[in-house]
């Protein structure tokens, strides 16, 4: 199952944010509670009722600093030297009208450090072959850019990533944060990026999109 908990009546999923959990100390913020532990493929709809019901067993859960926590959570697991930080996040049920609502919550403008990308059969086989990203001026044109981004729904019959695994038209890109975390998109060649597990993608100008595609060849 994905990872999920409910907190003030959201539910909230594993995220492609990843941070380790050094930096993620420094992010950790107000205490909000304890997950319950309480959801499995079983479970019936009263289970997913129950505030801070979740999937991942019995954890303490943090607001992040810089963050909404009506967007994202995190919780911090593990034992000493096995530890481990993960974010979730609000992605479902939520209004979205352009990829400010997404893009916008995630502090990507004047916030990344720098950038890398990989290609389809490295991200599909787990190789860590990133490729880095010199040109700061074409990513921050490309970041401002997402704000602009219209929503389409993803629907399993028209959704272009299932004709897009290949070298060709999918790349992955790992943006790194100054906060330590690194966010990960999907940019498909013809315009269309995904983040996560939302419901949408986004179509971007072509203009602008086809002049950060030419960095990631």
């Amino acid at each position: 199952m994905v990872g999920l908990i409910v907190y003030n009546g959201k539910i909230y999923t594993q995220t492609n944010t990843k941070i380790n959990p050094t930096d993620a100390k420094a992010l950790k913020d107000d205490k909000l509670g304890t997950t319950k532990g309480n959801i499995d493929e079983w479970s019936r709809q009263k289970e997913y009722d129950e505030e801070l019901a979740s999937t991942i067993g019995v954890t303490d859960v943090y607001s992040v600093k810089g963050y909404d926590k009506n967007f994202r959570i995190m919780v911090d697991q593990g034992q000493d030297g096995n530890k481990y930080a993960e974010f979730f996040e609000n992605l479902n049920g939520i209004t979205i009208s352009s990829g400010k609502d997404v893009f916008g919550k995630l502090n990507l403008v004047g916030n990344v450090n720098s950038a890398q990308w990989r290609a389809f059969s490295d991200w599909d086989n787990d190789i860590d072959n990133y490729k880095p990203i010199f040109d700061m001026d074409a990513l921050n044109t490309f970041l401002k850019e997402l704000n602009k981004t219209k929503p389409l729904p993803r629907e399993q019959d028209s959704d272009p990533i299932n004709n897009s695994r290949n070298n060709e038209e999918y790349r992955e890109l790992a943006l790194q944060l100054k906060d330590g975390s690194t966010v990960k998109l999907t940019l498909l060649r013809d315009g269309y990026i995904y983040y996560g597990l939302a419901d949408v993608y986004f179509e971007m100008n072509e203009g602008v999109f086809s002049m950060f595609w030419n960095h990631l060849k």
